[in-house]
């Protein structure tokens, strides 16, 4: 369910902002906030002062409201390039100062940002707290701004986790009152948009209850309200109503929904969804034995797949030369001044200095490893672990650029490794890879071409990096594991001894795990 209903969510984070209606301030700095709104996009740093000035410039003269507004644009700034922990931070500020001059609909929409940030760390009993705290102050909203609000809030609950045979029934509980919310707006054309964003929640809660009647009422709403203004949303509605009439086996309209999804978000950089639809459509062209076709859309997935290959290595090399350029500049700049000193300052600074570059060096390597994080993806197929773990029985004989893997055996072990990944497979200990190959019914040589073009440059590093992705998502998002001892980390994740499990952290992160925690301990405790 999670799946689908993220197809809305970078629609409502970017409409949260949009539809917010600027509460009366003064129209001078009603300008500003809106200037310098935009120029974070292509100015950070300068726009970034700007509001910083501004803020405490309004503090002073007791405009209030337009500190909080200043707040919120950064809140909301963060929040859009997947920066949780400033986004939790100003989101915060502007919080305690409406909570502290009375302005419960401000502080309403901050709950909202904090809950959903919360809720994308995984920390879900957090994000329903902060999205009821939201819910409280505006459930009896006044004006359209609170409905906009009210709605969203509710909306957001739908991406916190709910566990039990019931909990279908749960977010569609919260999805109808977010429509509901909606449909009480009364400026025709913001409630025209929240609207269709609501009717395109509950028609996916409802394809997942398998109520095809309903779901496909709900979709054809959105449809009609949206007509073709935002892309995302009319393109993932066609997908989704493929996908249900894939599942009835109604192959000709699932056909034509599928192709009009197709024209709308093919090219327009919606990787996820894309990858989705070619999915979508080697099922369809399965089912109907077109040969042709089906090898068309093989051929489109595995170009997609390579191409995020190639950009997930990318931003792993791009991530280990800013990591080395910043302890060449430490070294440098130690260098320097150790130079203008004398003997006995020298033999003091030495000690102080050590301590300070490993500081810093380690600070530098976690700071540019979870900027550059990419929190969507289980794992990486980067050239960082650069020594394989010898406990992992990897494959030595080179694989030839002619061995007969035809695509749709190379789909269905991508299929298969997929649902490996989701099952946590990689942490059973002494994983080998003739047990995947005997699981996923092929041998190793088929196995170990698909790993080497799509997943990592061998078996030992494709392992390692998805135990490491693992058990970083633990300590980062479930403050318990920094308390547990390192083998028992190791032993979680599959590893043999504590020892080799933190040559293989550093490996990957440029920090040992104790290092690891305790930064992330310190930079918790400063947000």
């Amino acid at each position: 369910m999670k799946t689908q209903i993220l197809l809305s969510f970078a629609f409502l984070l970017i409409c949260s902002l949009s539809f917010a209606q600027i509460a009366e301030i003064p129209k001078s700095y009603q300008i500003k906030i809106t200037q310098y709104r935009e120029e974070l996009k292509t100015q950070p740093e300068a726009a970034q002062k700007k509001l910083l000035i501004l803020i405490d410039e309004a503090k002073k003269k007791g405009l209030h409201l337009v500190s909080i507004r200043a707040y919120e644009v950064f809140a909301y700034r963060y929040a859009t390039i997947g920066d949780g922990q400033n986004a939790l931070k100003y989101a915060k500020a502007a919080v305690e100062l409406a909570e502290q001059h009375d302005y419960p609909a401000e502080a309403a929409v901050m709950y909202g940002v904090i809950g959903q940030q919360y809720g994308r760390m995984g920390m879900d009993d957090d994000a329903k707290e902060y999205l009821q705290k939201g819910i409280d102050l505006i459930r009896k909203p006044k004006n359209d701004d609170e409905k906009h609000h009210l709605g969203n809030l509710y909306t957001y609950r739908i991406y916190t986790k709910e566990t039990g045979k019931d909990s279908t029934q749960t977010y569609l509980k919260y999805a109808k009152q977010a429509l509901a919310t909606y449909l009480t707006i009364e400026n025709k054309e913001l409630r025209k948009k929240t609207s269709a964003l609501g009717y395109g929640n509950v028609g996916m809660l409802y394809g997942e209850m398998k109520q095809y009647d309903s779901a496909f009422i709900a979709l054809n709403k959105l449809l009609t309200l949206n007509k073709g203004k935002n892309a995302y949303l009319s393109g993932g509605s066609y997908l989704q109503k493929g996908m249900l009439f894939l599942e009835m086996k109604k192959l000709d309209s699932a056909e034509i929904n599928l192709k009009k999804s197709e024209e709308i978000l093919l090219g327009k950089g919606f990787i996820n969804e894309e990858k989705e639809l070619y999915s979508q459509f080697i099922k369809l062209y399965e089912l109907k034995g077109d040969k042709n076709k089906l090898k068309e859309y093989k051929s489109a997935y595995l170009e997609l797949e390579n191409r995020q290959q190639k950009s997930r290595l990318g931003t792993a090399t791009e991530l280990l030369k800013n990591e080395n350029n910043e302890k060449k500049t430490v070294i440098s700049n130690f260098y320097k001044v150790a130079v203008g000193l004398g003997i006995v300052i020298i033999s003091l600074l030495i000690v102080l200095g050590i301590q300070r570059i490993k500081y810093r060096r380690e600070k530098a390597a976690f700071d540019a490893f979870r900027n550059n994080r990419i929190s969507d993806e289980k794992y990486s197929a980067g050239n960082h672990l650069t020594e394989n773990n010898p406990e992992i029985k990897a494959i030595p004989e080179e694989i030839q650029k002619n061995d007969a893997l035809n695509e749709e055996t190379e789909i269905r072990l991508l299929q298969g490794l997929e649902k490996f990944e989701k099952e946590h497979g990689y942490n059973e200990k002494g994983i080998a890879l003739g047990k995947i190959a005997s699981q996923l019914n092929t041998n190793t040589k088929y196995l170990s071409i698909v790993i080497k073009n799509h997943k990592a440059d061998n078996f030992s590093n494709y392992i390692n990096t998805l135990r490491i992705n693992y058990i970083i998502d633990k300590i980062e998002n479930a403050p318990e594991y920094r308390k547990y001892k390192l083998s028992y980390l190791a032993e979680e994740t599959g590893f043999s001894s504590a020892n080799a499990f933190s040559k293989v952290f550093k490996d990957f992160t440029g920090v040992s795990p104790s290092s690891y925690i305790s930064l992330i301990g310190e930079e918790q405790s400063i947000n």
